[in-house]
């Protein structure tokens, strides 16, 4: 693990300007990378590495010191003749600008093809991995990139990511061109292009497939280099994350605690994404935001029957099964509760009375192991209000919730198709129950 600074290096004639760095050194030279390295890298070790890929060209021209002809006059006879005037004239190469600051990390120079066809390309890929480690921390200039060397560096730096884990602490470009009446050149951070990439990926797999860890993961590291993930965006993706995280352990009951309660954590992960919104924290992830504030609007509800056909629906469409098949048992408990005006959060009604009856009413009244009177007759009462749709239904997805947390030993087990296809069947049976039978 150490620090590296990559760059490219071209065969321009650079012109020497003064840029503006990123720490606010104003450096007068021919080459960014010597401004850049000057400005970023001076408290680096010998174990950090400053790396520049080089063609036989650039090296020749840039690399090493040169002597050779340019203009120093030119005069026009008529339209058809113009006589140019050269001189000899030696310039200090890139190499030795670096040696000369004196620093403590290695100067490495790597050699590359220029990049004419696939395989060329191919090759300086994996010359460009070769020189990244697991766990390094990476500064990227692409000022002197060529051709497809700007898109290149951002495949090998994203799949460096996953590969090496490793860091992107900022990739910059030195723009000469915008330079000022002074001679001033800006140099721009472009790492928040980077992050928005992140951004996309990990929001993409919360929107689709319902996991909020590679959103917390992306801010967790970035805590490290910028303060906003430190504040509000940081607590956003944790709150996000308390949401997910409880639908993945199965905590549906409405309560106080978000570590406990989805609809709690709901709110307050709501609370912190119209923060960082309306503050706009994050301006180029408004579309981005929109996308989860849309996708989690269904736990707007606050009873538990709408919160619990949420849940289901929300486990249907990122595939979560068991936890579906437990949800849906359980909110047809909720219903059950509901329709017979019961406290669906009380658990003598919910299990003994409600769960109970969810189980007896297919057996004969005197093959009830029931010996408290009172009891009896209020799972009665479940029954008869109950349609018979309903507990059919829920005796079913009993089944196959037991056949899912038997860890498929029985010997009627299910497939995963079936599990999955049957889920969402049930699924649309409880809501035609609700919609058909009482209006839901």
């Amino acid at each position: 693990m150490a620090k590296k600074f990559l760059s490219f290096l071209g065969t321009g004639e650079y012109s020497e300007c003064i840029y503006k760095c990123p720490n606010g050194s104003s450096v007068k030279t021919r080459f960014i990378q010597s401004a850049l390295v000057e400005d970023l890298c001076r408290e680096w070790t010998e174990d950090d590495e400053v790396i520049i890929f080089l063609t036989n060209a650039s090296r020749n021209k840039n690399w090493e010191d040169s002597e050779r002809l340019v203009e120093v006059s030119r005069e026009e006879i008529s339209p058809e003749e113009t006589i140019i005037r050269r001189s000899k004239k030696y310039f200090t190469g890139l190499r030795k600008e670096l040696e000369s600051l004196n620093n403590k990390f290695k100067i490495i120079d790597k050699t590359i093809p220029e990049g004419k066809n696939v395989n060329e390309i191919w090759e300086i890929f994996n010359v460009m991995m070769e020189s990244i480690n697991e766990g390094d921390e990476v500064i990227f200039d692409i000022t002197h990139s060529f051709r497809s060397i700007p898109m290149l560096a951002l495949v090998v730096l994203n799949y460096a990511k996953v590969i090496k884990n490793i860091n992107i602490l900022g990739i910059y470009y030195g723009a000469f061109e915008a330079k000022d009446k002074d001679g001033v050149a800006p140099v721009f951070e472009l790492k928040e292009f980077d992050r928005l990439l992140e951004w996309s990926y990990a929001i993409n797999s919360f929107v689709k497939f319902g996991d909020s860890r590679q959103i917390l993961n992306f801010v967790e590291r970035e805590k490290k280099y910028d303060e906003k993930y430190r504040g509000d965006v940081g607590k956003f993706a944790e709150r996000l994350n308390d949401f997910t995280s409880t639908i993945l352990t199965c905590r549906g009951m409405i309560l106080d605690d978000r570590r406990k309660s989805v609809k709690r954590a709901y709110k307050e992960m709501k609370e912190q994404l119209n923060k960082i919104r309306e503050e706009n924290t994050l301006p180029q992830l408004k579309e981005l935001l929109k996308l989860i504030k849309k996708g989690t609007e269904k736990f707007e509800y606050d009873d538990s029957l709408n919160i619990g056909l949420a849940f289901i629906d929300w486990c249907i469409k990122n595939n979560l099964v068991q936890q579906g098949y437990t949800a849906l048992d359980e909110t047809i408990k909720t219903y059950m509760c509901i329709i017979n005006n019961l406290d669906e959060k009380d658990f003598y009604n919910r299990e003994k009375v409600v769960g109970k009856a969810c189980v007896l009413f297919a057996k004969k009244e005197e093959e009830w192991e029931v010996n408290d009177n009172s009891l009896r007759e209020k799972i009665k009462e479940v029954i008869s209000k109950t349609p018979k749709k309903l507990l059919d239904l829920s005796q079913t997805i009993r089944d196959y919730r037991n056949d899912i947390n038997h860890f498929g030993y029985r010997e009627d087990a299910k497939n995963h198709d079936a599990l999955s296809r049957k889920l969402r069947e049930f699924y649309g049976e409880f809501v035609n129950i609700i919609k058909n039978s009482y209006g839901g």
